[in-house]
């Protein structure tokens, strides 16, 4: 559940810090002026994820004929670059592959520079469906026939 807090354009101005220190924290703040909302704050990783998932929405369509498997930091850094080079392109191309199942959010993390249970924490937060065990019979079956593998 996201939190938000509603200040005025003057309380922004007396307690910036503290306005963004609760941003930072995962609270949306909307800045009020008469009444009328004007600009949300939030942490630039929230920002980052939101951007890419409506990415990924918006262009769904388009990735549907596209059926690749992992991404490789090299494959990553491709992609990347033949997309302009952001770092929102970045975060799109990798949020796009974790919800394509394309790669686990632990993976997802691990290219983004976060822990895998900081990632976790945000798609929980911000609504972003969240991938946990497997889904068919035979990714439970493959994934019972590793542990077997390590245990003996």
């Amino acid at each position: 559940m996201v939190h938000t807090l509603k200040v005025s354009k003057t309380d922004l101005a007396r307690r910036t810090r503290q306005i963004v220190d609760r941003a930072r924290r995962g609270e949306t703040i909307i800045v009020e002026s008469y009444g009328q909302e004007q600009v949300a704050v939030v942490d630039a990783t929230d920002y980052r994820i939101l951007r890419a998932t409506a990415d990924y929405r918006a262009s769904a369509s388009e990735a549907a004929n596209v059926k690749l498997a992992g991404l490789s930091e090299a494959q990553l850094e491709e992609r990347v670059r033949a997309a302009g080079g952001t770092v929102q392109q970045r975060w799109n191309i990798v949020i796009g592959a974790y919800l394509d199942g394309r790669i686990n959010a632990g993976r997802a993390a691990a290219l983004l520079g976060l822990l895998s249970f900081e990632l976790d924490e945000r798609f929980q937060r911000l609504g972003v469906p969240r991938r946990i065990g497997p889904d068919t019979l035979e990714e439970a079956q493959a994934e019972v026939d590793v542990v077997l593998d390590l245990i003996s």
